[in-house]
């Protein structure tokens, strides 16, 4: 029993990077594994007063896997995003905090050790990541949560991926604008699918194969919006949802692939969508 009981998934190459897209609702949470370290990009929602989804899922699922992240990165402060977090860190207590959210405004349980400010850059294991937004600027003009989102581009040798959190188009066009380097492989769409973001020109300067959408299903904001998914469409992006492809898998030595787990790990108790 032995090897079941003790058997882990294999860790990318040095140079390479796995992605999963968690399956908590509406709200984000993104695993990022290299092949030492882990990275936890936002933690889920808050589902009530009593359950969360770092107790609900992400806690099982780092267990599951064999994970202890080394990094838990909360875009900005927003619930959807944060909910989850105390409860990931009464976990894993020794995990680094980072975020993008104003000193005296952190969520209850968490105390972010490092904020999220652009230029800041580290490699582990031959992938490199590098924060692209907020500026010191940008975050202390910022006039709501989403104008914070931390931006991440990670670059392993074979592809790369662009995390986003709720950025907004006006800060979309800054930073196109600003000459950051961002064409990359994935795309964690912005905001959800919100009308309010995935603008025409980040679209253009990332030009991502694939296009990752964290919703929850039939949620009440409409996410993600048709007007949005019709700009990826037009752009020949390949775009993935949680509600219909449930937790979302993806190797960066296998770029063009998404892995659905709902479809390619289906069970009977499932509702099939339409």
């Amino acid at each position: 029993m032995l090897p079941l009981v003790l058997w882990q998934p294999p860790r990318p190459a040095p140079g390479e990077m796995d992605l999963l897209a968690t399956d908590i609702g509406q709200g984000s949470a993104i695993l990022v594994r290299t092949a030492h370290h882990t990275l936890l990009y936002d933690a889920g929602p808050r589902y009530s007063e009593q359950s969360d989804a770092g107790e609900r899922v992400l806690v099982p699922l780092l267990r599951s896997l064999g994970e202890r992240p080394d990094l838990l990165l909360l875009s900005h402060r927003d619930d959807d995003h944060t909910g989850g977090a105390a409860s990931v860190l009464a976990a894993y207590p020794k995990a680094d905090v980072m975020a993008s959210i104003k000193p005296g405004h952190d969520p209850a349980g968490v105390v972010v050790r490092r904020r999220c400010v652009a230029g800041d850059r580290w490699v582990w294991d031959d992938v490199a990541f590098e924060v692209l937004h907020p500026s010191p600027a940008a975050a202390a003009t910022a006039r709501s949560t989403n104008a914070m989102s931390c931006v991440v581009r990670v670059q392993a040798r074979s592809a790369a991926v662009l995390l986003t959190g709720d950025l907004e188009a006006a800060q979309e066009k800054a930073l196109v604008a600003s000459g950051a380097e961002l064409r990359s492989n994935v795309l964690l769409v912005p905001h959800h699918g919100s009308k309010t973001s995935s603008s025409g020109a980040l679209i253009a300067a990332v030009a991502p194969r694939v296009a990752l959408i964290q919703a929850g299903y039939r949620n009440r904001f409409g996410h993600p919006a048709r007007p949005v998914v019709e700009r990826y469409v037009a752009a020949d992006v390949a775009l993935f949802d949680s509600p219909r492809c449930g937790a979302m898998r993806w190797k960066s030595v296998d770029s063009g692939r998404v892995g659905c787990e709902r479809i390619e790990n289906a069970h009977y108790w499932r509702h099939a969508l339409r």
